[in-house]
């Protein structure tokens, strides 16, 4: 199930209902959202198939899971964080801890 953090609006919710069919074809991998400002979406797609796989090779599937959505939606997108399990990134904390660019 897609993880959804702090507030969930249209766009947002539009966002975990694409990556809910990606986990539903990728059942080992875990996606997590959130609104980072009223212009900013974050992504980070956890996923074992990830593991040997460039980043652009991997933004490239995340992409096309997203293909569905509006290009309102997608433009709002503003980290598509793609990584297979135990790998480490600096944006990661922010999925762990999130911050918020506004009150």
């Amino acid at each position: 199930m897609v993880e959804t953090l702090g507030k969930v609006d249209e766009a947002v919710q539009q966002v975990a209902s694409a990556l809910e069919e990606y986990e539903r074809r990728n059942p080992s991998s875990e996606c997590t959202v959130y609104r980072y400002n009223p212009a900013a979406i974050r992504i980070r797609i956890i996923d074992p198939a990830f593991e040997g796989v460039s980043r652009g090779d991997r933004h490239d599937i995340a992409v096309a899971a997203l293909k569905g959505l509006t290009g309102r939606v997608i433009s709002q997108i503003s980290v598509l964080l793609c990584l297979a399990p135990g790998e480490r990134h600096m944006l990661d904390m922010e999925f762990e801890n999130p911050s918020r660019s506004y009150s």
